[in-house]
């Protein structure tokens, strides 16, 4: 009877194993079969190799009306050489040499010989002595670009994404202002997930606008909560010539923010991303014993550095310059997506499904 009882225990273990080996080989097999068929790849000659797979699904989010130019797009070329473009600098270290930075940086956009107004200084005069500075807003010479880039290229229309206190708006609205004058009909566009302030939840979203620039307040107008799809409903395709990245940094959010936006910017605008240091310095940060409460997203920095197109980089600030045909962002944009997602759980797959569908609006 005892070795009855061993032998029926050895022969249920070795069932047990088997089973065990054939549901790893199993998974192992979808694994495989997932990762060949879904995940793109970049082969050591810097190629994106995208699979059949991803192309199917990029094609099968689309519209009824767009699968066809998408799948005419996409399939003649599945594997594309994209290495990332050189930057050209153009750092704004002080007041003193911020009219030297905007002439320098004039060139740059083609508008040589284009000076700030006097008004303009004064203002950033003004801001840079201001006595309460609050967290999570953008240094001064981060927002010194900012200004130069609105005011060099002058437009009616801003789009920003990601509100916070307000301050990046208000500079915003300032440069636009200072160009166009105070009874101009120029406004900013400011978006944010959140009704209450990140760094300060027992205020609201953009509670600096009316605190510390009353006097712009009427130029800029709030949409909260809203993330970056609500732009269909605050301008027209091929519209705006800037609009300002500064929200949720973690990778592929920026990517997602920007394919969202690119068909209302014209062709060549201007998409101005803030934190493209972000990863690095908070890495350095956090190796130096610092604690990071919103952690160190690469996504901005990944976004800006791998960018194949015209690029200004002006510190933890920069610009990247929309190609000519926006379907280019589309195999750009995948090969992005092969490197893995900062966001987690549920998003992540939401963030897969958002970025197949902004491609239908590329083509």
């Amino acid at each position: 009877m005892m070795l009855f009882h061993k032998t029926a225990f050895a022969t249920a273990h070795l069932i047990r194993e088997s089973s065990h080996t054939a549901r790893d080989w199993l998974r192992k097999v979808r694994r495989a079969v997932r990762n060949f068929c879904f995940t793109p790849s970049i082969s050591r000659a810097g190629n994106l190799k995208v699979p059949l797979g991803v192309l199917l699904e990029v094609v099968r989010h689309a519209p009824w009306r767009c699968r066809i130019r998408l799948f005419q797009r996409l399939f003649p070329s599945p594997s594309v050489l994209f290495p990332p473009a050189p930057a050209e600098v153009c750092e704004f270290k002080s007041l003193a040499n911020f009219e030297s930075g905007y002439t320098h940086l004039a060139a740059m956009l083609g508008l040589a010989g284009k000076t700030p107004p006097p008004s303009e200084l004064e203002f950033l005069r003004s801001v840079v002595n201001r006595q309460i500075q609050y967290p999570g807003t953008i240094g001064i010479s981060d927002y010194f670009f900012l200004t130069a880039f609105v005011s060099i290229l002058a437009p009616k229309h801003v789009v920003e994404i990601g509100t916070l206190t307000g301050f990046s708006a208000a500079i915003i609205a300032a440069a636009l202002r200072h160009q166009h004058g105070k009874d101009s009909e120029s406004w900013v566009d400011t978006i944010d997930v959140l009704s209450k302030c990140l760094i300060d939840e027992t205020r609201p979203t953009g509670f600096e606008i009316a605190e510390s620039f009353p006097q712009l307040a009427s130029m800029i107008r709030l949409h909260i909560p809203h993330n970056s799809t609500v732009v269909s409903e605050l301008a027209k395709r091929d519209e705006l010539e800037i609009v300002f990245i500064d929200a949720d940094h973690r990778h592929p959010s920026p990517l997602l923010d920007l394919l969202r936006l690119a068909p209302y910017i014209t062709s060549r605008g201007w998409i101005v991303l803030h934190d493209i240091q972000l990863g690095t310095i908070g890495r350095k940060a956090i190796e130096a014993g610092q604690r990071l409460s919103l952690g160190a997203p690469y996504g901005a920095e990944w976004l800006f550095d791998s960018w194949p197109f015209g690029k200004i980089r002006g510190g933890n600030i920069g610009a990247v310059q929309l190609p000519n045909d926006r379907s280019a962002l589309i195999p750009f944009a995948l090969r992005l997506m092969s490197v893995p997602f900062e966001i987690t759980d549920h998003a992540a797959p939401t963030a897969w499904h958002a970025l197949y569908q902004s491609f239908a609006e590329l083509v």
